[in-house]
């Protein structure tokens, strides 16, 4: 197996570049990488029930979606991703443990103790260090997941929680539980430094050679700019929520269709507004363009704290 070493300046780029290697890699890769402020959901998620999507938008961090299944994570540069590229056979699908017994073993000699669960997630003792998502397509398999070594556990907690509103879907839902870095156990000197060396160590351990990348691939950066995939993917779900003397209930579809909406204030239906909803996409920045040049521009303000 080869090791790349390849990181990109933004979220989009490097998850649009696990696309396209997924697509088009010829030998079995572990890639090692990182990537800015962002929080990744996965592709059966419904993203607006898995983020707190205001503290995202007030520090400029983007949700994105990534094509493989499982819960949302969040991602800074004192976190390393892992993924692992391999061709399997249909009815074997992923192995897990085969993977993760490199990653765990390769963090074991590097003095930490960590033991994978039930759900094949890395842990720490009682606390998570590392989640793991899976994506398999004719042959081909991406299985990647996080390594927190020295992240921003204020922002990953507080950007991947729900705050406010209640959804009803049949999304797949993340599983929470207590986390910690790496860096906090066994301190290897900053990110850079530790990836570094547990790049060293997978090459001495398992004998993984570095892979010469020069290629500059053609990515598929608009998917994963827009929010038709980001958070029109979802599937179809309602959502309730009340604000101050502001009620409401949407019924939304896959795409960010807003099929009908209830909204009250003081317990009075709001009949023209609940029209002009209706029809809209449930999309934060489209929306809030459209309220600023409605007739409901001087409830611009209400309307969005209640609808997101």
């Amino acid at each position: 197996m080869n090791i790349l070493a390849l990181s990109f300046a933004t979220a989009e780029e490097n998850l649009a570049f696990e696309e396209w290697y997924f697509e088009h890699f010829e030998e079995e890769t572990l890639r090692i990488w990182r990537s800015p402020k962002s929080v990744v959901v996965g592709k059966h998620q419904n993203a607006l029930a898995e983020v707190d999507l205001n503290f995202c938008l007030e520090n400029k961090i983007p949700v994105i979606r990534r094509i493989s299944g499982g819960g949302t994570v969040y991602h800074d540069l004192g976190n390393i991703n892992f993924s692992f590229y391999r061709f399997v056979e249909k009815e074997k699908m992923i192995d897990y443990v085969r993977n993760l017994d490199i990653i765990k073993e390769t963090l074991v000699q590097l003095s930490y103790d960590v033991h994978m669960s039930a759900r094949h997630d890395l842990f720490l003792g009682e606390t998570k260090i590392s989640g793991n998502a899976q994506h398999v397509k004719r042959g081909r398999a991406l299985h990647h997941g996080t390594l927190l070594y020295d992240a921003d556990l204020s922002a990953l907690s507080n950007g991947i929680k729900r705050q406010k509103g209640e959804f009803v879907d049949r999304s797949v839902k993340s599983v929470r539980s207590p986390i910690a870095n790496l860096r906090t156990h066994n301190n290897l000197g900053n990110t850079e430094v530790f990836q570094a060396k547990l790049i060293s160590q997978l090459s001495e351990t398992f004998g993984f050679e570095m892979l010469d990348f020069n290629k500059l691939p053609d990515l598929d950066l608009e998917k994963y700019r827009k929010n038709e995939w980001n958070f029109g993917y979802s599937p179809n779900y309602s959502f309730e929520k009340s604000d101050g003397n502001w009620q409401a209930k949407l019924m939304v579809e896959r795409g960010g269709l807003i099929k009908s909406a209830l909204i009250s204030k003081n317990g009075v239906l709001e009949k023209e507004l609940n029209e002009w909803i209706e029809g809209k996409q449930h999309f934060h920045k489209e929306l809030s363009i459209e309220l600023e040049a409605s007739d409901f521009a001087h409830l611009s303000e209400e309307i969005m704290d209640l609808l997101f």
